[in-house]
C-alpha cells in the first residue's frame, strides 16, 4: 500500500472513531489555479537614466517557484489559502550595496472575466551574502480568504502572481520573451 493510501485510511479511521483527527473532506481541499504570466516573471533593474546593459544592471530576479495550501474556512463560507514565492536574484555590477528589494504583487481574480477582485502588493527584503553575486529567497507566506457557496467555486478564481513593474519592464520582458 502507498504511503498517500496508508495516510488516507489512517485519517478516515481516526475520523469515524471519534478521535479528533482531520475530517477526510478536508484533506482534499482544491486550490484555485495559479497563475504566472511570463511578462510579470522577471525583474531586470538598471542604473536610473542609463543606458540598459550588462554595466548598468543593479540587479535580475525571477520568480522560481510558487507555493500554495488551501483549507476551508469559516463555516465553509470561505476557502483560505496560504502562498508563499520563491524568488532568485543575481547581484549586478552596478548595484550600489548588497541590500536588494524586489516589489511584487498577487492578485484574485475572476476566472471567467479576469476581473481583478482583490490586489496585494508586497516588497521582498534581502541581502547578498558577502562576496556572492546570488541570493535564493522566499516570501513569508500570504492568507487570502475568498467567499465560496452561494454560487461561488473555488474553480470560478484565480491567483496571479508576478513582479510588480513599470511599463517599460513589461515591455523590455516581452521583447526578450520568457526565460
Amino acid at each position: 500500500m502507498t504511503r498517500l493510501g496508508l495516510g488516507v485510511m489512517v485519517a478516515a479511521g481516526l475520523t469515524v472513531a471519534g478521535c479528533g483527527g482531520p475530517r477526510l473532506d478536508d484533506l482534499l481541499v482544491p486550490c484555485p489555479s495559479l497563475t504566472l504570466p511570463a511578462d510579470v516573471a522577471d525583474l531586470t533593474r538598471y542604473v536610473p537614466d542609463a543606458p540598459p546593459d550588462h554595466s548598468t544592471m543593479v540587479l535580475d530576479a525571477r520568480v522560481t517557484g510558487i507555493e500554495g495550501s488551501c483549507r476551508r474556512g469559516r463555516r465553509d463560507q470561505t476557502l483560505d489559502s496560504s502562498i508563499s514565492v520563491r524568488f532568485q536574484v543575481e547581484r549586478g555590477p552596478a548595484a550600489p550595496s548588497r541590500a536588494f528589494q524586489l516589489p511584487w504583487f498577487i492578485a484574485l481574480l475572476d476566472a471567467r472575466t479576469n476581473e481583478v477582485l482583490n490586489r496585494q502588493s508586497f516588497i521582498m527584503n534581502g541581502q547578498f551574502a558577502v562576496n556572492t553575486t546570488r541570493a535564493n529567497v522566499t516570501s513569508q507566506a500570504v492568507d487570502i480568504a475568498f467567499p465560496v457557496g452561494q454560487g461561488r467555486r473555488v474553480q470560478d478564481y484565480r491567483i496571479l502572481v508576478g513582479f510588480q513593474l513599470s511599463e517599460s519592464e513589461v515591455a523590455m520582458n516581452r521583447r526578450r520573451g520568457p526565460r
